[in-house]
């Protein structure tokens, strides 16, 4: 066997024994998954359904995707991470043994989709027992209670992008009066935010995530506290003002994530939906936040696909900014290999999250794992074939990413438990 090969095998072997921190997702609650849960309903809510719409599908049709508007459309994404992601997971969980979905293939797979989400134990078998994931750190979407999450797999992630873009006077009444507070004036909105974080922090919440880069510019000037407080006399404010009670309120959240120890999230690079946001969402439009708020751990996401330099200059040079390389690894696996590559030639290990998937199915999200493994063990044995590298460093590195790292800069209670063999000859 070549010893790159071997190397490979063994990195590859490790990294499956190993525990992992998923973090960043929006995973479906258990009970609150569409029903049923089949080929269909996996496919319209996978990052597939994006690629689907690239290769021509209409965006009206995926609400009802089904093999009539599906048939045409899947031989042309069958290249890409989205989609081989999921097939090495109908591959290990559902022994689909073909390269490709068809006409005769697809309704066997489905019924075992189907049957499979019907097990009250298929988040067991799937996240903990399959994947060895100890803990997701989940981004509360519309629940009424954001804090009432399973807690044997999930930890939340709040968003607070709402207090940002509440440009009007009844938003932000209604904010306020959410967490017992009043916005009459601006001193009594930061006031009603101060009592959000606690509430955040007392709830359980190990961060705080932003999407505002769907939004606006990652670019924040920082008006002062007395140019932002008379816009609150006004019922609605113009564009120009708009903008300044945004950047304020951004340095807001920063100051407070800080205070509260809670680390903030803010996607950057590539977006999903079908918009075009990378130019808005450069990490480098980030850099004077990240210095006006030295005391705040500031978390990157999604590899900043494609400023992947970009993303090693900010980790390298702020103390409190972090990469977290999540979906990266199935929006493009060679971005995903050559990012390692660079990052771990520039930027302390103890700055890299290795994995996230950034999906609401588990299917997906298992998929993404596998992904990562390879391709991080890949990287790995690159690194002590061409560099230099010790195995023992680079087991050291992979436990770091993998899971180390998020427990130290999320503060998770405890160090998650390493897997048995069984498990991880599943998980592989």
């Amino acid at each position: 066997m070549p010893r790159e090969t071997k190397l490979f095998d063994n990195l590859h072997h490790y990294l499956s024994n190993l525990p992992v921190i998923d973090c960043h997702e929006h995973t479906n609650l258990p009970d609150q998954r569409p029903r049923p849960v089949d080929l269909w309903a996996l496919l319209r809510d996978s990052d597939l359904g994006d690629d689907l719409i690239s290769a021509g599908m209409p965006a009206a049709v995926r609400p009802k995707l089904d093999w009539e508007h599906a048939a045409s459309f899947l031989p042309k994404v069958r290249n890409t991470g989205f989609f081989q992601s999921l097939l090495i997971a109908f591959r290990r969980l559902f022994d689909f043994t073909a390269a490709e979905i068809t006409e005769d293939n697809w309704p066997a797979l489905s019924q075992n989709i189907q049957a499979a989400n019907e097990r009250s134990d298929w988040y067991e078998e799937v996240l903990r027992r399959r994947a060895n994931i100890r803990r997701i750190l989940r981004v509360q979407g519309a629940e009424k209670d954001p804090y009432a999450v399973d807690g044997r797999y999930f930890s939340p992630l709040i968003k607070f992008d709402d207090w940002v873009l509440a440009t009007k006077a009844e938003e932000r009444e209604k904010l306020a009066q959410s967490v017992g507070g009043a916005a009459r004036s601006l001193d009594e909105y930061l006031d009603a935010l101060t009592h959000a974080f606690e509430a955040a922090r007392s709830g359980g919440a190990v961060g705080i995530k932003s999407l505002l880069a769907y939004r606006r510019t990652l670019l924040h000037a920082r008006p002062t506290k007395e140019e932002i407080a008379p816009l609150f006399a006004r019922t609605e404010l113009t564009g120009e003002e708009a903008r300044a009670f945004e950047d304020f309120m951004c340095h807001a959240l920063a100051e407070r994530a800080g205070e509260f120890g809670l680390p903030f999230q803010i996607h950057v690079g590539y977006g999903s939906w079908q918009r075009n946001i990378v130019a808005d969402a450069n990490p480098v439009l980030l850099n004077p936040l990240i210095e006006n708020h030295r005391n705040t751990h500031f978390v990157l996401l999604h590899g900043g696909y494609p400023f992947i330099g970009e993303m090693a200059t900010l980790a390298k040079n702020h103390p409190n900014a972090y990469l977290e390389c999540g979906w990266l690894a199935y929006i493009a696996p060679a971005a995903y290999r050559r990012a390692m590559g660079e990052w771990l030639d520039s930027v302390p290990a103890n700055k890299l999250l290795a994995f996230s998937a950034d999906c609401v199915c588990i299917e997906q999200t298992f998929g993404a794992l596998l992904f990562t493994r390879r391709l991080l063990a890949q990287a790995l044995a690159e690194k002590i074939e061409q560099d230099g590298w010790t195995e023992s460093l680079a087991q050291n590195v992979a436990g770091r990413l993998m899971a180390q790292n998020a427990v130290e800069l999320y503060q998770l209670k405890a160090a998650p438990e390493k897997p048995s063999k069984t498990r991880a000859a599943a998980a592989r």
